[in-house]
This record gives structure tokens, sequence and C-alpha cells, in this order.
């Protein structure tokens, strides 16, 4: 129980950034930051007319799913779901506990039964049906990320893409979970393995990647013959409610996806205190993520976790600087910098630093920050204000300890949670935002001399999630990919995540992977059965 406590208290602090708007801190925050009128209008008839569109479509549903059936909080708490770039409410949802989640475990549990026994061929069919949904849903479900987490439109697209083909890949990859035979020692014995599922599994996910965190959990494990409970940030809850609705259509039976929301802690200790779970998997900080081991050790759970990153990005001398400038762009950039593999440390060696720092200012200038659903936009809103004080914190230690400013630095004048895209030279590793994620639009430029010199100050940290490099060198580039401490290497590319290749961590960034045939063996067990006394008949 002690680690169930740790747990509590550590959901509880997590919510740091997870908390909602209140409408007393966005009327305090409107006051403190000018903004447009006629813009904050428009950005709200849009949201408006957007919510009003998915209601008719039926997607943006409000209660949890429990076996199959749409269901309120028993005690009728709902929490609110705002609009980051306007803090405006988006609907209430229902805020569900302990209770919703024991019964939403014990429907998981019921339908494991037969979901497990159905054939690798019919859970492939399910599972393509629903990507196939998702894809015809792709613009709704689209607009409903943009709506409740901020990013732009078009992202919001690519991660329909990106999340759907976790479905698909699942759907395929369902009729390929093989066993094995092994050479017996003795000529009377025969030996081999099963790969059978783990059973029920809790699944915890944030609010950076509404959909593409829980597909890239739900797919594999449903393919393996599991069953789930998706906990979806309280923040972006109404994206995995869409994605379950899309599920029931699909015909996955009841029981099989269940998804509760609301009171964080209570649902995480219903979910560790079940022995019914048989897994747990999480993407979320670190620090959570610890507890969430702790707690799982009651039960002993499987446990898969994807944590926080501090991400190296090394330029070196003899980089194509278009390629470098336009690479770490998106690996700093996209999502407003809300990613766990986004460029933390922009490590650049003195020969190009002042030409690489001066073409990223110039070309960071130039992107469009606003509404997720104007035209050209490039950069949205943080999620909350929480997130615009750690970055505004992490740049003034920066800049107290010699750091400078050469881009932005500052709230931007739409107000709310927008932050202009930054640009500071002259950080070094004593500073916090080279020890810690800035989770924003923060590139901070280090320097280096040597190769020798980028390794070590890249492999500084407790993280090993995503790391990148610019090189023009082949030998350097595979010498450095060896020597980096962490489970993914971009090479002359920003963007390298992909359904069909492992996504995980080194240290304390997680334990597991997700995507690919290696994310198929975090949801199955392996069994060895051995026949005797062959030679009888």
């Amino acid at each position: 129980m002690a680690a169930l406590n740790l747990c509590r208290m550590a959901l509880r602090s997590s919510k740091l950034l997870s908390r909602p708007y209140h409408r007393l801190s966005v009327q305090l925050q409107m006051q403190m930051q000018p903004s447009s009128p006629s813009l904050t209008r428009k950005m709200s008839m849009d949201a408006q007319s957007v919510a009003s569109q998915l209601n008719s479509s039926g997607l943006l549903r409000t209660q949890g799913l429990v076996g199959g059936k749409w269901s309120d909080a028993y005690d009728g708490k709902t929490i609110k779901v705002y609009n980051p770039a306007t803090g405006e409410s988006i609907v209430d949802v229902a805020c569900m506990g302990g209770r919703e989640t024991n019964d939403a475990i014990s429907a998981a549990y019921d339908a494991y039964g037969s979901w497990s026994k159905t054939t690798a061929a019919e859970r492939s069919k399910f599972l393509r049906k629903w990507y196939d949904l998702l894809m015809v849903h792709k613009e709704e479900l689209a607009q409903l990320i943009t709506l409740e987490q901020g990013k732009p439109l078009k992202e919001s697209v690519g991660e329909i893409n990106y999340g759907a083909g976790f479905i698909e890949f699942a759907a395929e990859e369902a009729k390929r979970i093989y066993g094995d035979i092994i050479p017996a020692p003795l000529s009377d014995r025969r030996l081999f393995v099963l790969k059978q599922p783990v059973g029920v599994v809790g699944a915890i996910t944030p609010w950076n990647f509404p959909l593409a965190m829980i597909t890239r959990k739900v797919g594999p494990a449903l393919a393996c013959g599991c069953t789930v409970v998706i906990k979806p940030s309280e923040l972006t809850p109404l994206t995995a409610l869409a994605a379950a609705e899309l599920s029931i259509q699909a015909g996955i039976p009841p029981g099989v996806v269940n998804v509760v929301m609301g009171n964080a802690p209570d649902i995480g200790d219903a979910l560790l205190a079940s022995p019914q779970v048989r897994k747990i998997t999480f993407t979320g900080s670190t620090a959570v993520g610890k507890k969430l081991m702790a707690g799982s050790a009651e039960t002993v759970k499987k446990v898969s976790l994807e944590l926080g990153g501090n991400a190296p990005c090394i330029v070196f001398d003899d980089a194509d600087l278009d390629v470098a400038v336009k690479g770490t762009l998106a690996a700093k950039f996209r999502n407003s910098g809300q990613t766990c593999v986004c460029a933390n440390r922009i490590i650049v060696q003195e020969g190009i630093y002042e030409k690489f720092a001066n073409a990223l200012r110039d070309t960071v200038q130039n992107m469009k920050v606003g509404d997720g659903f104007s035209e050209g936009v490039a950069q949205g809103p943080l999620i909350n204000e929480a997130a615009v004080k750690k970055v505004e914190s992490l740049i003034h230690d920066a800049t107290s300890k010699g750091a400078k400013v050469i881009l932005g630095g500052k709230r931007h004048s739409l107000g709310f949670t927008f932050y202009e895209p930054t640009v500071i030279s002259d950080v070094n590793s004593d500073m916090r935002i080279s020890r810690e994620e800035a989770f924003g639009p923060v590139a901070p430029l280090l320097r280096f001399k040597t190769e020798e010199d980028a390794i070590r100050i890249a492999n500084d940290t407790n993280a090993g999630l995503g790391s990148y490099i610019f090189t023009n060198s082949i030998q350097r580039s595979w010498r450095v990919a060896e020597a980096l401490e962490y489970g993914l290497v971009g090479v002359n590319e920003g963007v390298i995540s992909t359904e069909v290749a492992p996504f995980g961590g080194f240290k304390q960034s997680g334990l597991g992977r997700e995507g690919s045939k290696y994310g198929m063996d975090e949801y199955l067990e392996i069994k060895y059965v051995c026949l005797g006394n062959m030679h009888k008949a």
C-alpha cells in the first residue's frame, strides 16, 4: 500500500502540467496579456463551429466507455475540457474514479476470455476495420485534436495518419505472432514455445498526442489478444473517446476497449491494485513512471514505460547547413516543442556555430503563431499556464547565467498560452534548460570543439530517448550513433518516429519498446511446453 500511496502523490503532482484552466486563471491571463478582440472572436467562432460539427457527427463523446456502454461518473461529477487557444470550455466530460475503473477492469477481464481465444485472422479483421474508420473520419478527428490540444490542423492530420498507422500495422502483425520449436536433448521429447497474451492491460496516456499515444499501445495489445482499460489525460479525453466510438463501430466486442477519465490518482490506484490487470503501459514523466513501477510491484505486473527525454541535436562542422536547419526545426518546434523526442539541447560545433545560429534564427522568425485552425499557422499554444511558466523559468535561469536570447523569449502578443518561438545562444550544461525537459518552443544552442566533446555532452544526462546527428561523414555518423546512449538516433533527419520501427529509451527514459515487431512482444507471455514419451504409441 505504501507504493500505491506514493503513486497517488506522484499522479497528483504530475497535474502541474495537466490541470485544466479554471475561469479565474483564464480571466487573469487575459488581463495580463494583450490580444486582438477581433482575432479572439474569430478563434472562438471557429472553435464553436468545429465543436458543433463534431457533435453532429456523433464523435464528440462526453461519457466513459465501460463494458461497451457509455457511462457517466457514478456520482455525477464532471470536468471541463478547454481549448488552449482561447481558454474557453469546449464541453464537460464525466469525472470518473476508482469505482468506475474497477468496473472497467471487470469488463475487460470478462471480455478477455473470449477475445484471447479469437483467431489471429479475426482480430486482424477487427483492427483493419478500426483503421479504415479512423481514416474515413480523419478530418473530424484532426479537428478534435486541434480543438482540445491546440496543435496546428496540419500537424493534427499528420497525427491521425501516424496514429492510425499503429492500428494498421497491428492488424497485419497479429497474423505473425510465431512460436518456436526447440531441438530436444533427448530423442523421446519434443520442445516448443508458445506466445500468449499477457491479459488485461492498463494504458495511461498523455495529452501531447491524444490519438497516437493510445493507438501505439492499444493496437498491439488487441492484436496479441489482450483487452484494455485506457486512461487518457483529463486535458485531452475527447480524441480518445472518439477513437473508442469508432472501435465500437468496427465491431470490436464490448469490454475489449474501455475508457475511463477524470480523477487520475483514483484511477491509477485502481489499475495498480487490481490483480486482474496484468500489465501497465504508460507514457509520461519519469517521476510518475517510477511511482507506477513501484505500485506495479505489489502485484508483479509487467510494465512498459515511455518517459521523459533530453534529446541532443548535434550539428557538426561538415553538416549541410540547410539540411541541419530544416531537421533541427522539425525536431525542435513540432507541436510547439511539446514532444518527448524534441531537440532539447542543440549542440553545435564551433566552426559552424555562428552560421547555424543565424540561419536557425532567420528560419524560426518566419514561423506563424496562432490558433491551429488558422491558415499557415506553424505553432499553436502551449497546453496550459503551468507549461508557459516552466518555459519562462528555464529561460530566466539560463539568461541569469550568461545565455543570450537572440529571438523571442517572451509570451506572444496573442495572449493566453501562446509563446514566441525562441532561440537562445551561449547555453552551457550547468543551466537548467540543459538538464530539464523544456516541453516548449525554445531552442538552446551549446558549443563544442571535438567529436568526443559532443558525445560527452550529449550523454551527460539521466535521459536517453531521442537524439539527432547532422553530418556528411558516413564514418562519423556510425561512430556517434553507436556511442550515443539513446534508444532512437536520427541522422540528417529530424522526424524519425514511425510505426514500423521500435520506439523507446535508455536509462531513465523508460522500459520496453512501442511500435514495430518488437513492440508486440510487450503484450505477450512466453510459454515453454515439453512433450515426453514420444516413442510410445
